[in-house]
């Protein structure tokens, strides 16, 4: 039987032994990809085509949905209150870590937005109005993954017990006290219902139809930050594992004020490069727009990437560590209990490190192409076709830039 070691828990990503190919030149294949992307863009699409139109937004549960969530919810909490179990056995951060965090919004790519079914925040029915900002949402969402990554025991149950309890609190007052809706003030929920926006279509066109989804995102001010805030809390944790990383800056990584500075430095630095490529735009374009207006319009852009972060960073914990659920499930709450008769796990890794390297690396050449192709029917809207391509420069600057990071972090030690 294989033993279960979680007190990396947060961290997905591992060695990828010997690569099939020199590591420069995945970088340059990768940067030309991109840059050929934007050159067959401003060749072949000339005008926009992708609907703009808002889609509503849905948070409706139904009352086998309330249930299940409350079982989550307890699931998650209960092992932290009643029992001093450890990550490596507990199926609380299992739960939070890997099936709320990764495993629902990969289904989101089949079966949409999963998770507003069954909401642990959300237990109390209550119908909500239309959402007018995300910007509580954004600062929560910050320090739900500043305590992923920068807490030193975020899989220890008792830690996610307050962490799960105080979020539900605080977004249930701002709910019911101060008549916010879910979108607001939820991370978990606008999280989900993000990805859920790369529903892979079953109709034709299957292309246009996902772009479409993702064009009609709902601008709601601030969506671009907690768009760019999942690119940046990420990028901030891959970088933290790199050799590079230590090499730079020593043992002071593992001091909480130098993390914790580091991984809001690195979420400022992506919005500061996008607000400037957003004002490089408007420049070049000569536009009317303000800058603001420009910046929320450009957020579904993004959104790609952050996608392609998140699942080639965490598909491992996914695809190995889910295999261990009900090991820990045998033991729901920590309290010795033996409901399956298991005593063990046997951890199947039916994917070699370089079988798992190609598939990250494809999913982040996709995340970013698509992430150029939307950019690009945008400022043929915004601009027209001729100034297109030169609003862009920036904008494709920085997606080959996180491209080349990405696959840094995937790659390299």
């Amino acid at each position: 039987m294989k033993k279960i070691n979680l007190e990396n828990f947060y961290h997905g990503i591992g060695s990828v032994g010997d690569l099939p190919i020199p590591f420069e030149t995945v970088l340059n294949v990768s940067a030309l990809v991109i840059v050929l992307t934007f050159v067959f863009l401003k060749v072949s699409w000339k005008e926009s085509i992708l609907a703009t139109t808002e889609s509503p937004t849905s948070t409706k549960q139904t009352n086998f949905g309330r249930f299940f969530g409350l079982i989550i919810f307890l699931l998650i909490v209960l092992p932290g209150i009643l029992s001093n179990e450890e990550a490596k056995t507990s199926v609380s951060p299992l739960i939070l870590w890997v099936f709320l965090w990764i495993g629902v919004p990969v289904l989101g790519l089949f079966f949409g937005d999963i998770y507003s079914k069954f909401n642990p925040l959300r237990l109390i029915k209550k119908e909500d109005s239309n959402p007018s900002s995300v910007y509580m949402a954004s600062f929560l969402f910050l320090g739900l993954t500043w305590f992923e990554l920068v807490w030193r025991k975020p899989g220890n149950p008792f830690y996610i017990a307050i962490l799960f309890i105080a979020l539900f609190v605080v977004t249930n007052i701002l709910i019911y006290g101060l008549k916010k809706t879910s979108f607001e003030v939820d991370p978990l929920l606008l999280l989900h219902h993000l990805y859920s926006k790369l529903k892979i279509p079953y109709s034709k066109p299957f292309f246009r139809t996902m772009l479409n989804n993702l064009a009609s995102l709902s601008k709601l001010p601030g969506m671009e930050y907690f768009i760019l805030l999942m690119i940046g809390t990420v990028t901030y944790d891959g970088l933290r594992g790199t050799v590079l990383w230590y090499d730079q800056f020593g043992t002071q990584i593992y001091e909480l004020g130098f993390a914790t500075m580091a991984f809001i430095g690195i979420n400022l630095l992506i919005i500061i490069f996008y607000r400037f490529a957003c004002y490089f735009a408007l420049k070049i374009g000569k536009s009317n727009y303000g800058l603001n207006e420009t910046s929320l319009a450009f957020g579904h852009t993004m959104l790609p990437i952050a996608f392609a972060y998140h699942v080639t960073h965490y598909i491992s914990l996914l695809l190995f560590e889910s295999q261990t659920f009900l090991y820990r499930l045998n033991d729901p709450i920590g309290l010795g209990w033996n409901l399956f008769n298991v005593d063990g796990v046997v951890i199947s890794y039916f994917l070699s490190p370089v079988a798992l390297w190609i598939i990250q690396v494809i999913i982040t050449l996709l995340g970013h192409m698509l992430s150029v192709v939307l950019a690009h029917d945008l400022s043929v809207k915004m601009f027209g076709h001729e100034q297109s391509d030169k609003t862009q420069y920036v904008f494709l600057f920085i997606t080959v830039a996180l491209t080349l990071q990405a696959l840094f972090v995937l790659s390299v030690p």
